[in-house]
Parts: C-alpha cells; structure tokens; sequence
C-alpha cells in the first residue's frame, strides 16, 4: 500500500478550516450543539504484536482485532479481552458473517483465507486460496461471497462463505486497495494507482464501472452510506471525496486530517469518522446526502489502523498502540480507545 504525499491543501477550502481542522494546530472543540465524543475507556491487548483491521460483531458485542501472529476477541461490554483466533498469521483484515456463525482473515503472508467459528473462535481446516498480498476483505450479503483484494495480482477473490468454495479471480485492472459493499450486489473497491473507484460486480464476478476520483489520489480510507447512496473516499491531499453510488458523481468534498487509513459511517447519527496518521480523528456531520460539515477533530495517537462504529450504542471503536510516536503504528502498546459522547 503506497505511503501518503506531505500534507497539501487543496483550493477551494477555506484556509481557518484547512489550519484549524487538518493541522489540528489548536486542541479543537465540538461545534455547538453537536454531540462531543471523548474518551471514555482503554482496553489494553495482550502481546506485543501490532493491531491491524477490526471488525465488530454487534450481536455479541464482540470486537475481532487483526494482529501480527493471531485475531485477539474483546468484549466490549465488560472491556477486556476473552480469547483469540490462531491460525491466521500475517492477516491483515478481517471480515464477519453473523449469519452463519464464520469470521474470515485475509492472509497476506501465506495467500490465503483462514476461516473460523465466531462462537468457539476454533479455525478450519479449510484455507482457500487467493491472488498475491490478499489485504482488504469484505462480505457481500447479496451474494453470499467474501472478496479479497490482492493487492499484488491486481484481482479479487470471490470465495462461497457458506462452503468455501473460491471461484477464480476477478482481474481489477489496477491496485486495489479499502473495499466496501452496498448488500445489493455491488462492491466498491479503491484503485490507488488509477485514482479511481471499480465497481464490481458480486453476481456475475467482473468489473462493470469505473469512476474517475481525481483530483483526488485515494488513501486507504472508503465507507458507504446505502441508505443515501454515498460513497466516501479519503484522498491523500487532507479532503474526503464524497461520490453518488448511482452516477459515481463526486458530490462533495471535505477537509480531513492527513492520510485518513480507516473510515467509519453512523447511519443512527449521520456522522462520520476518519481516523487518521497524523494522530486525528475527524467528526463530520452530514446535513444532507450532499452535504457536510467537519463538527469536531479528536487527539489520538498516531497510525489508527482499525476503526468500528457500535449500530446501537453509537460507541467508536479505535485500535492503535498507546504511546506510539510513529505515523506508521510502531512503538507503543496495542490498545483499543473507545469514545462516546
């Protein structure tokens, strides 16, 4: 995955914004009349090893978080941690199907998908194969299928989650890099080296759009709004892109911090998240489907990589490593930071 450019302020947004917001050069506030999130606790993970990709399973109340040798299991209700899923090393994301009681990572050290029960957290036998450095993986409900994005063959795996059946690759036509999936049938995956947005597929497993994204080179950050037809986009020169699921039109753009990894949609609130490298997390409220407006920018440390939203308690899940100097994740302790309002 490439590294994001310096920070560079793109025309048209407002300079106190821009400084205020994505500089985050003064300790910011929430907007008036917003809900200010804070922190409310720390959850310390055991190990060493790095976090990585999270994922929640609300029903459980259950938060999978990727590590460097394993996924370690949190409860977030009694915020501690209760177990861990081995089997699964060089994993980068992780992606859960409630439904049929089965987790999945995308192993990008060995080529493969370790599955595993959400329940007992026992692995499979089963470990399917994909195309080279499988690093996002994402579940389309429509279909029944998981898709990792193989961000060294320039294709996408489709994989039955029910059987684990893999059913060849999908070619992409370019890197992929975060992907995401409106249910219906349609995955959306970012191409970092064509700046733009493919639009797969699920059904009959090919690409059938293509959105162009300039002038914004996308980070690893995309999120979707299915209710609204959105998709977001954190670009690499401090904005998030906000593009029409049903034309692939960019409808807005907003300021956010520096090279956003991870973001995060509350349909219940209509507020999104970007987390950030340059140790921000950004709070946007969408007035509008197409409009927003940046409410608040939270202090964490720097090289989030997880991020994840509770649907009924509206609590945002963090995963970084606690004293960390390093935009990258490194040093520090891993730890989850959960905020609330």
């Amino acid at each position: 995955m490439r590294t994001c450019l310096p920070a560079r302020h793109p025309p048209g947004l407002a300079a106190a914004v821009v400084i205020g917001v994505v500089l985050g050069a003064v300790p910011a506030r929430a907007a008036p009349g917003e809900p200010g999130y804070h922190l409310v606790n720390t959850i310390h993970l055991e190990g060493t090893g790095g976090s990585g990709r999270i994922a929640l399973d609300a029903g459980t109340h259950r938060l999978f978080i990727v590590r460097t040798t394993h996924v370690t299991v949190v409860d977030v209700e009694r915020g501690r941690e209760i177990g861990k899923v081995t089997g699964t090393s060089g994993a980068h994301d992780v992606a859960l199907v409630p439904k049929l009681g089965r987790g999945f990572t995308s192993n990008r050290a060995t080529n493969t998908v370790s599955i595993f029960n959400l329940r007992t957290l026992r692995g499979t036998s089963d470990h399917p194969e994909t195309g080279a450095r499988p690093e996002a993986i994402v579940h389309d409900s429509s279909s029944g299928r998981i898709f990792t994005m193989n961000a060294d063959s320039n294709n996408a795996t489709p994989i039955d989650a029910a059987d684990d059946a893999a059913a060849g690759s999908v070619p992409l036509g370019g890197r992929p890099a975060s992907a995401v999936t409106d249910g219906e049938g349609r995955v959306f995956v970012q191409l970092q080296d064509r700046n733009e947005i493919a639009v797969l597929d699920a059904h009959v497993l090919r690409v059938v759009r293509r959105w162009p994204l300039a002038p914004c080179t996308p980070s690893a950050g995309l999120a979707i709004d299915t209710a609204h037809d959105r998709l977001f986009s954190a670009c690499r020169d401090d904005t998030m892109s906000v593009l029409d699921t049903g034309s692939g039109r960019v409808v807005a753009r907003t300021p956010i911090g520096h090279c956003a990894n991870v973001l995060g949609y509350d349909p219940g609130t209509s507020l999104l998240f970007a987390a950030c490298d340059d140790g921000t997390l950004t709070v946007i409220r969408q007035e509008s489907a197409d409009a927003y407006r940046v409410v608040d920018t939270i202090r964490t440390p720097p090289g989030a990589r997880g991020l994840e939203i509770d649907p009924s308690t509206h609590r945002v899940y963090l995963a970084v490593r606690e004293g960390s100097h390093d935009r990258r994740g490194g040093g520090g302790s891993p730890v989850v930071l959960v905020y609330d309002r």
